[in-house]
């Protein structure tokens, strides 16, 4: 008897088609079913000459092929010409996809191969014809290619700010750094005799922000036009501003030091509250809002923090909190939201830097910067351009734009069409965010509801190995595999969570004679990026591996403890970390690879 059963992908594919299209799909595996042999088509040119397309609804088509019997090896071609075949839906799609997608099925197999050992092949994934130039040119040309449909973006004229947000891959980074042209361009036009640095591209860390320098050097060839853009990161841009003032170079400790330094204090001062709940309070309420009175911050609302405190705990936090700044004071230490809430004063009294400012990954700034980017630039036509993805938050910040008078009502796009990662690289990343819907920048709740991707390729590979021994020499492998595939060693990445897996990716590596590089050194060529996934961040490779995501190192011990037994904090590191892998796990344009040493990271296995 005839039978047509559905790919364990297929589902996922399924739910992105219209409503008439998905009626059609089930009417033909009805009919199959019923023993209604629908025409099959051959495919030239097919990679597996067994692949057959089967009309689905105008301009739409199935793509099958023969799948083994009752679990059994398949034992013969099973063509339409068998009455008793068996056939497995990969995918539905537009005819002319279809068509694509069904001839660069490898043979012999029922899914799409993944690449791996013993399967050497270009992992270069199919896309639309609008794209299939981009995508076999050299990858350094295609981190600079828009899609066509965004060039509107980039050149549009707006009487005010404006916001981007977008999931991976939709091309948010790639628009921010047009955009920052565009408005170099303009602004040599329109002012030829000031040649002074007129336009902010300013994002989140160093290694993001020297990739969108290179970048820019690729789009503006002329010296006096890019020396227009000051490409810096917000903590950068804080700590100029704060020096070029006072004279003396800020010495500046992170998060997690200073929860640390408090815990002491607060133990040795018999305060029932933690060091981590006393800089949260500090960092996300009374810097995020700009209190500076008791009485504002006894009146305040706490939004995102569960923990209530009465009247007479407030001021004791607040006494506390004022004692302990003071004495970093004296030392001469700035936290970072501190040391941007102080160069938004400086900037405030001097007056802006900049006519245009583009800001990219905008998600993880803090109150404190924006309202230090709102001082550097003054309002006006094409101010501010703010690009980001609150999916992809991996600080605890959280920010309403309008309530720091920047009003981007009106003046926003949400783009749901990836076009620089595969869908299969989605459909794996996706479940690890978790189902809960992001807080947007504009007091919104943000979804991934119908986001989907114009690329097809091969599906991730997560590999289970026995010791850190076995999952070394297994990454060795598969990156030896993509280098013989003719992919550049510098657009292939690996990182691990912490340094002491990266340096172990580097030693086996090296042992190899893989050449290799920090992943922040963009301008290094012929070597694999190495480094921690919170580098990856912003970044772009063809294949990228990720090492050690075992549940005994992710999320890490550090992270958990930090927390303090602070219950909304513990939350926090858990979704942070969720964060984290899903956005290393989609700076992936062609493949993915995941190793884990005994159980895979509770962060994978949950919500599948």
């Amino acid at each position: 008897m005839s039978a047509l059963a559905i790919a364990p992908t297929f589902l996922s594919d399924f739910t992105r088609l219209t409503p008439d299209v998905q009626l059609s799909t089930l009417a033909v595996m009805r009919a199959y079913q019923a023993g209604e042999r629908p025409v099959l088509e051959t495919v030239a040119d097919a990679a597996d000459p067994r692949v057959r397309i089967v009309g689905i609804a105008p301009d739409w088509s199935g793509v099958i092929v023969p799948a083994p019997a009752g679990g059994e090896p398949d034992d013969g071609p099973g063509d339409d010409t068998d009455p008793d075949g068996r056939y497995r839906l990969l995918t539905v799609l537009p005819r002319e996809e279809a068509l694509r997608f069904a001839r660069r099925l490898l043979p012999a197999s029922p899914e799409i191969v993944p690449l791996g050992p013993g399967a050497p092949a270009d992992p270069l994934p199919s896309g639309p014809p609008e794209l299939a130039g981009a995508l076999r040119a050299p990858f350094r040309q295609w981190q600079v290619t828009l899609h066509p449909d965004q060039h509107r973006i980039t050149e549009a004229h707006h009487n005010g700010a404006v916001q981007i947000t977008g999931g991976p891959g939709t091309g948010k980074t790639v628009i921010a750094l047009h955009r920052a042209a565009r408005l170099a361009e303009r602004d040599a036009a329109a002012h030829p005799g000031d040649h002074r640095e007129s336009v902010l591209l300013t994002t989140y860390n160093r290694a993001l922000a020297q990739s969108l320098s290179d970048r820019l050097d690729q789009l503006l060839p002329d010296p006096g036009v890019r020396a227009r853009v000051r490409v810096a990161t917000i903590d950068s841009l804080a700590r100029s501003v704060v020096q070029a003032n006072g004279g003396i170079p800020p010495r500046l400790i992170g998060k997690d030091d200073l929860a640390r330094r408090w815990r002491a204090v607060a133990l040795a001062d018999g305060l029932p509250f933690s060091g981590r709940f006393l800089v949260d309070e500090w960092e996300q309420v009374i810097l995020a809002k700009g209190l500076e009175l008791l009485p504002d911050y006894i009146r305040c609302e706490r939004s995102g923090r569960v923990q209530h405190l009465a009247p007479e705990h407030r001021r004791q936090v607040w006494e506390t909190v004022r004692r302990y700044v003071g004495a970093m004071r004296v030392e001469g230490l700035w936290s970072y939201p501190q040391l941007a809430a102080e160069a938004a004063r400086v900037l405030g009294r001097g007056g802006p830097l900049f006519r245009h400012a583009v800001v990219d990954e905008a998600q993880d700034l803090h109150p404190a910067q924006w309202r230090m980017v709102r001082a550097a630039v003054p309002e006006g036509p094409d101010d501010l351009f703010i690009v980001g993805d609150p999916h992809q938050r991996v600080s605890d910040n959280r920010v309403s734009l309008a309530s720091l008078g920047i009003n981007v009502r009106g003046r926003g796009q949400r783009l749901r069409v990836s076009y620089r990662i595969t869908q299969e690289i989605l459909d794996w990343s996706m479940p690890i965010l978790g189902r809960r819907a992001a807080l947007g920048m504009d007091d919104d709740a943000d979804t991934l509801a119908g986001y989907r991707s114009l690329l097809r390729g091969t599906a991730p590979v997560v590999r289970g190995c026995a010791d850190r021994a076995e999952e070394l020499a297994a990454l060795g492998d598969w990156v030896r595999v993509w280098l013989e595939a003719g992919v550049d060693p510098a657009e292939i990445a690996v990182a691990g969570r912490n340094h002491w897996v990266v340096r172990g990716i580097a030693k086996e590596l090296a042992a190899r004679g893989v050449p290799t590089a920090p992943l922040e050194e963009t301008a290094v060529p012929g070597a694999v990026r190495v480094g921690t996934l919170h580098r990856l961040k912003g970044q772009e490779f063809r294949c990228v591996a990720l090492v050690g995501v075992s549940d005994h190192l992710l999320p890490p011990k550090a992270a958990i403890e930090s927390a303090d037994g602070d219950q909304v904090a513990l939350e926090h590191a858990f979704q942070q970390e969720r964060t984290l892998l899903f956005t290393a796990c989609t700076r992936a344009r062609d493949a993915l690879y995941v190793s884990h040493v005994g159980r895979a990271s509770r962060l994978v296995t949950e919500g599948r």
